[in-house]
C-alpha cells in the first residue's frame, strides 16, 4: 500500500465503505476495459460496438468518481467550517473540480 498523502489528516480519509464501493467498480471496470481490450484485439471489431463499450467504462467510471466526490462533500466539505479548514477545502475542492 503506498505511503498516505502528506496533505492529508486521518479524520479527512475517505470512509471505509466508500472506499469499498468504489474499489468493487474499479475492478469491474478494470474487467469491463479488458473485455473491450480483447474486442479491440479482433480483426472484425465493428466500431460502434466498440464506441458502446467504451461509453460503459465511462459512465462507471464517472459514477465512480461521483460516490467518491458526494462522499467528500458530505462528511469533508460540510464541516470545514467546524474544523476552520475552509479556505483549503475550498481551494483543494476548485482543483478536483476542475478535471470533472
Amino acid at each position: 500500500m503506498s505511503e498516505p498523502n502528506s496533505n492529508c489528516c486521518d479524520y479527512l480519509a475517505l470512509e471505509p465503505e466508500v472506499r469499498r464501493d468504489a474499489l468493487l467498480r474499479l475492478r469491474s471496470v478494470r474487467g469491463h476495459v479488458d473485455g473491450v481490450l480483447r474486442m479491440l484485439e479482433r480483426d472484425d471489431v465493428y466500431c460502434v460496438d466498440a464506441l458502446k463499450q467504451i461509453k460503459a467504462v465511462q459512465g462507471a467510471l464517472t459514477k465512480t468518481s461521483d460516490l467518491v466526490l458526494r462522499s467528500h462533500l458530505k462528511h469533508h466539505v460540510v464541516t470545514a467550517h467546524q474544523r476552520g479548514d475552509e479556505d483549503a477545502i475550498v481551494a483543494e475542492l476548485m482543483e478536483v473540480l476542475r478535471y470533472r
